[in-house]
């Protein structure tokens, strides 16, 4: 088996890799924001609590953005690398609007 066959089984299988990455990416910015104001999870009851839960969440974020973006380059797929990238920087703020829009009533 040549060494450049996965390579070139990847870079193949962008498109579906591509759907999945956006629904795994959105799933998980869901996920972490549901989970750092104690819906997923314990409530946090005091300010400290409150902020380890939010630096958790972050740090997860920043983890999954980082491993993602570095294992799409690296495997040489670029659409699911764009599509990680952009996902995971415009869902958190869509997600963000969302809950907005419902706890106030909007919606």
């Amino acid at each position: 088996m040549s060494a450049m066959r996965p390579w070139g089984q990847a870079k193949l299988a962008g498109m579906p890799v591509t759907a999945i990455v956006v629904l795994c990416d959105v799933l998980v910015c869901a996920l972490l924001l549901l989970a750092s104001i104690g819906l997923i999870g314990t409530e946090p009851t005091t300010r400290a609590e409150e902020t380890a839960a939010w630096q958790s969440a972050g740090q997860l974020y920043f983890g999954w953005l980082g491993v993602g973006a570095t294992a799409f380059a690296v495997f040489g797929m670029p659409k699911a690398l764009l599509a990680h990238v952009s996902t995971m920087l415009l869902s958190p703020i869509a997600l963000f609007v969302l809950l907005l829009l419902l706890s106030s009533g909007v919606g």
